[in-house]
């Protein structure tokens, strides 16, 4: 009797058993680069600033085009953008002196940290200051419009600020609004201290400047990566030749468009003596109407640089108001705007123009508890510790839940391939004996 020999089963278990054991650890070792493309679109240095005690601004940017969108309290905002590296969310008719826990969700994906948490401001005791105005532009180092930029704003004794660069480069941030660095009052500008400004941009190394309140309307041009301010640039006189006159006339600005840069269409606002301000022809003078209730008139003069700004001398009262600007060949340009209670509040969000609200549930009361005096985190940029461009702090969100494993297909294709080999292996022997 013949002895049946059993080496092409037992070959086969060990291959099979060697086929499990390599498959669990493909899929149990990490991939750098599927973890690599998780983290492109990660949150990055998020900032709380603007807080109010009806509104706040967070902000934060992402390595790649992500698309991203704001939880706060289960009310969800969608970024206007649908995908872009810069980040920006500004929420109003929030609670005053309350806490507001965030989420932040960058393509399709969960971030959740202790960090995500601020309180607004109290409500303010006294009147609105004085209108005051910190603005000016952005350039890239070609001499572009630094478009979708954040200008943050440090100044001592206020609370963290910031505005987003618009197509043609300007930014504004009104402090007639701020709060002080307690959030318990307004802030009130002292003259000739130092601030610091930190532009941060899309594919542009960030750049902070030191500057001074005393130069804030407008604030010199800042040009990205450069660490001082853009010194003009030497205008260059026509040669006259002898026994001729100079005609002192002549203008050495190119002219402007006539624009209203602020405030923009549709916008709501919540100061009473909001800043407005645009271009024109250099040196022109300018109509302004103000319609509401109460109508306005004045007139102003533009500036040597083709930009001007003006505020009204009473306040408006909240509501729909219209502005228009008529220049000297009677040009017209008109700009709707609203004005904001200044003492309203809401239990209720909505979005500003850069957010959309789209899902909306019964909001909980959140777990963590922040007390009354604020503390600075690492996600804030303070007024005293400066930030150097190649310093400038990352937050990551937490990862104590753990971060999820993604393999690649290289494990399935392994096990496809020896338990081929086995099979046909197999066939071949069992034929054979």
């Amino acid at each position: 009797m013949k002895k049946e020999k059993r080496i092409p089963t037992i070959l086969g278990l060990v291959l099979l058993v060697g086929t499990i054991y390599l498959t669990t650890q493909l899929l149990n070792s990490p991939k750098g680069t599927s973890i690599k493309a998780n983290q492109s679109c990660n949150p990055i240095n998020p900032q709380i600033t603007n807080k109010t005690n009806t509104s706040a601004t967070i902000s934060f940017t992402t390595s790649d085009n992500c698309s991203s969108s704001l939880n706060i309290n289960n009310f969800t905002y969608q970024n206007s953008k649908p995908k872009g590296k810069v980040h920006y969310y500004e929420v109003d008719k929030l609670e005053a002196d309350k806490n507001y826990q965030f989420v932040i969700i960058s393509d399709g994906k969960k971030y959740e940290s202790n960090d995500y948490i601020f309180k607004t401001a109290q409500k303010p005791g006294t009147v609105i200051p004085v209108s005051n105005l910190a603005w000016g532009k952005v350039f890239t180092p070609e001499n572009s419009p630094a478009d979708n930029a954040i200008v943050y704003l440090n100044i001592p004794g206020a609370s963290p600020l910031s505005a987003l660069v618009t197509t043609s480069g300007h930014w504004n941030i009104s402090l007639a609004v701020s709060f002080n660095e307690g959030l318990t009052d307004w802030f009130y500008l002292p003259n000739n201290i130092e601030e610091d400004i930190v532009v941060i941009a899309p594919n542009y190394p960030s750049t902070q400047i030191v500057s001074n309140t005393s130069r804030n309307n407008p604030v010199p041009d800042i040009i990205l990566g450069q660490n001082n301010f853009s010194s003009p640039s030497a205008i260059e006189m026509p040669e006259v030749s002898t026994g001729s006159l100079i005609n002192n006339d002549i203008n050495l600005v190119q002219d402007q468009p006539l624009k209203i840069l602020n405030p923009k269409t549709n916008e709501s606002i919540n100061s009473l003596k909001p800043d407005i301000f645009g271009t024109a022809n250099p040196n022109s003078q300018l109509k302004i109407k103000i319609e509401s209730p109460i109508v306005y008139n004045d007139e102003i003069k533009v500036d040597s640089n083709g930009e001007w700004n003006w505020s009204p001398s009473q306040d408006l009262t909240p509501g729909e108001h219209t502005v228009t600007v008529t220049d000297e060949n009677n040009n017209k340009i008109s700009q709707r705007f609203i004005v904001l209670a200044a003492e309203a509040s809401s239990p209720a969000f909505s979005a500003s123009s850069s957010a959309n609200l789209i899902t909306k549930t019964p909001s909980p009361t959140p777990t963590k508890i922040i007390s009354t005096t604020p503390t600075k985190t690492p996600t804030t940029i303070t007024p005293t510790k400066k930030i150097t461009p190649t310093e400038i702090p990352a937050t990551y969100p937490s990862t104590a839940s753990g971060i999820p494993k993604t393999g690649t297909i290289l494990p399935t294709f392994t096990l496809i391939i020896l338990s081929f080999i086995s099979l046909v292996f197999g066939l071949v022997s069992l034929k054979k004996f």
